[in-house]
């Protein structure tokens, strides 16, 4: 079936605007989150991270749809066409996909349990797990970021693409979790006189 140009044209629009809501919105959700984790979570945070997953979902809904519609319109879905970076993409929406059901499943209840309280006096290991969620996120926005922007990585093969999503990923991992943890020990540090005030 032959598709016009202009439909083409529509479905790339749309696919597009999709990743900047989703990506704009997710992004401002976690650098305020990491701006904010020394404050006491509020019912008023809680909705907003609610509103905000159901719109990031939205988003991921229209990036499957427009995404498949791309696929098919490129590879007529004969995985004899698909290039290694079209593998990555949707290897990356895929991982997209299960992280945000981890936000739904598991960061959600965990800011809901931690009303009336700092992020940072979670136990060590919620945080880590919620910081390691935040940073898949980040990951995954800017790894589709730079497949549908780059136009070395658009003819790369597999021997580029594998190191640089395995070698991005670890360095975002390691990254996230030590700008936490710093912000973590500066915010303890800063608490501890007052404690030794209020214990005086």
């Amino acid at each position: 079936m032959e598709i016009s140009e202009t439909l083409i044209d529509l479905i790339r629009a749309l696919h597009l605007l999709c990743f900047a809501a989703g990506m704009g919105t997710g992004l401002y959700f976690d650098l305020r989150t990491m701006r904010t984790m020394d404050q006491r979570v509020t019912p008023d945070e809680i909705q907003m991270l609610h509103d905000i997953h159901v719109w990031i979902m939205l988003a991921f809904g229209g990036l499957w749809v427009t995404g498949l519609a791309l696929v098919y319109i490129r590879t007529g879905f004969d995985w004899a066409n698909v290039s290694p970076k079209l593998f990555v993409k949707l290897y990356v929406m895929t991982f997209m996909l299960i992280n945000a059901r981890a936000i739904g499943r598991y960061v959600m209840p965990v800011m809901q349990e931690a009303e009336g309280l700092a992020l940072f006096e979670l136990p060590m290991w919620k945080l880590a797990t919620v910081t390691q969620i935040a940073v898949n996120s980040v990951f995954c926005w800017t790894a589709g970021l730079a497949l549908g922007s780059s136009v070395v990585l658009k003819t790369a093969e597999w021997s580029l693409l594998q190191p640089l999503l395995i070698g991005g990923f670890t360095m975002f991992t390691v990254g996230g979790h030590f700008v936490v943890w710093g912000l973590r020990q500066r915010w303890i540090r800063a608490r501890d006189p007052f404690r030794r005030l209020e214990q005086a």
